[in-house]
This record gives C-alpha cells, sequence and structure tokens, in this order.
C-alpha cells in the first residue's frame, strides 16, 4: 500500500510540466531529490536516499503535488 493515492497520466504530466518542477529539474543539485519525490508522488517509490525526504526540494514537490490533488 502507498502512502499516497498513485497519479493519473494526465497528473503525472501536469507534475512534470509544471514551472516550479521544472526550475528544480534544470538544477543539477536539485535534480535527483526532485526525481525521486516525483516518482515517489507519481508511482509510489520508495526515496533511496531518506534525507531528501526532509529537503526543500522534495517540500517543493509534495507542495506542488497537493496543489494538484486538490483540484482533481
Amino acid at each position: 500500500m502507498y502512502a499516497f493515492p498513485i497519479m493519473t497520466n494526465d497528473d503525472k504530466s501536469s507534475l512534470t510540466n509544471d514551472p516550479r518542477i521544472q526550475r528544480l529539474l534544470n538544477n543539477p543539485n536539485w535534480k535527483p531529490a526532485a526525481e525521486a519525490a516525483m516518482q515517489f508522488f507519481i508511482e509510489g517509490k520508495t526515496c533511496p536516499i531518506a534525507s531528501w525526504k526532509k529537503s526543500s526540494t522534495w517540500a517543493q514537490v509534495k507542495m506542488v503535488w497537493e496543489e494538484l490533488e486538490s483540484v482533481r
């Protein structure tokens, strides 16, 4: 069982294309944590580095994900 609902393809596209997420993905220092957070929220995959879950990058991905979930 996943901690968060799995996203649909449309939701996945919305998350990936959000300008705030794109900003994270375009920065080489933030990209790995952003990708891990996206995989967590999109597919329910575990995070490979536990400390990333406490990062501001992770928090920003979660914030965007929660915004998208609230308009569903």
